[in-house]
């Protein structure tokens, strides 16, 4: 693969990602869309690098439907962000990565809890979701992230650390249990969006930048 993104690996990242979430997803020519029934209970549409035709016809549809979204991937965003502005865009988030990894650089042995935690691992088929709990408060969620498996990729989401655990390598550990949990599957790569926070843990195991995202909303102008 090479230094960018592309159409066919974001709609896989979309199908793993909204699978993990349980999301409906619906995937028509560039334009992939999830329903986040747990957040804005509306479409999010997902697209690598729209064309100005592109924001435009989306730009028309999320000032109809305010709680819609646009995920946007990009190598460069500042043509992006203007572009969409002009088509009548507003930008919510510009500060998160499309990461990437090889698998087969990563320990495929299960980790083993920290001290004074457990792990507690839910799977079906192709996803796969991990909490780790302190031994003595089973019911406190104190880091946890999600797996799936699509098209011979790791799809990763939703790694938290709760705050009050932080700096304690729960990160690392979880991301560790997810990859040998995803490595049960014929997968090459690995995905996943990274916030600002998240950014440097995923460097230090070995994930490398692959393109940035922003998040648009309408302007629901009257």
């Amino acid at each position: 693969m090479g230094s960018s993104a592309s159409d066919e690996l974001i709609g896989t990242w979309v199908s793993g990602w909204a699978g993990a979430r349980g999301y409906e997803s619906r995937h028509e020519g560039r334009v992939h869309a999830a329903l986040r029934h747990d957040t804005s209970g509306d479409w999010e549409y997902v697209i690598y690098e729209p064309s100005n035709e592109e924001l435009v016809a989306v730009a028309e549809t999320l000032h109809k439907h305010p709680k819609r979204r646009l995920t946007a991937f990009a190598n460069e965003t500042s043509s992006l962000i203007e572009a969409a502005q002009t088509a009548g865009l507003k930008v919510l988030n510009s500060d998160e990565v499309l990461m990437v990894t090889e698998m087969s650089g990563h320990d495929v042995e299960e980790p083993r809890p920290a001290d004074g935690f457990a792990f507690q691992i839910e799977r079906d088929q192709s996803h796969a979701y991990i909490s780790v709990h302190p031994v003595d408060e089973p019911e406190v969620v104190a880091a946890s992230g999600h797996v799936s498996a699509v098209n011979g990729y790791a799809i990763f989401d939703r790694i938290i650390t709760a705050p009050e655990f932080r700096r304690r390598g729960l990160g690392s550990l979880t991301m560790r249990a997810l990859v040998s949990l995803a490595l049960e599957h014929d997968v090459e790569e690995g995905l996943l969006i990274a916030s600002i926070d998240g950014q440097q843990l995923y460097q230090s195991l070995g994930w490398t930048d692959l393109g940035n995202v922003v998040l648009f909303e309408g302007t629901h102008e009257s």
